[in-house]
């Protein structure tokens, strides 16, 4: 259970991203005429992205193949760095800077994605330690 539990905090991380990006860090609401903002379809592709890679994240703690593990990694890594993407350069969002998706989400979906960008290249790095040690 203490080597699980270390791995699961990726997940956990990931998890928040998704929680935090459907709430607290939402992008802008709907519009008068009932239609949604161009940032709204940004918003659920970062949430679906992070729900992926949550489940990977996941998977990845309760494996015991090491080179699997570090693979996992390696594409929540690669996930990453699409979800930071996302908002703004891969997906359009609203035309004004000062806008709740420029000033909430997109920085709170790009911080939160160095973070699991780095625990994804941690989580690489003690794979591959650890599968040399065994040797």
């Amino acid at each position: 259970m203490k080597k699980i539990l270390p791995s699961l905090i990726p997940a956990l991380v990931w998890l928040l991203l998704v929680i935090g990006v459907l709430t607290v860090f939402s992008a802008c609401g709907m519009k008068d005429d009932g239609t949604w903002m161009k940032c709204h379809e940004a918003q659920n592709a970062v949430a679906v992205c992070g729900g992926m890679m949550a489940a990977l994240a996941l998977l990845s703690a309760f494996l015991n193949k090491k080179l699997l593990k570090a693979a996992l990694n390696a594409v929540t890594l690669a996930g990453s760095i699409v979800t930071f993407l996302l908002p703004g350069s891969l997906m359009p969002m609203c035309m004004m800077q000062t806008m709740r998706c420029f000033t909430a989400m997109q920085p709170f979906v790009r911080i939160m994605t160095v973070v699991t960008a780095l625990l994804s290249i941690w989580g690489i790095i003690s794979a591959i330690r650890i599968r040399n040690e065994s040797r």
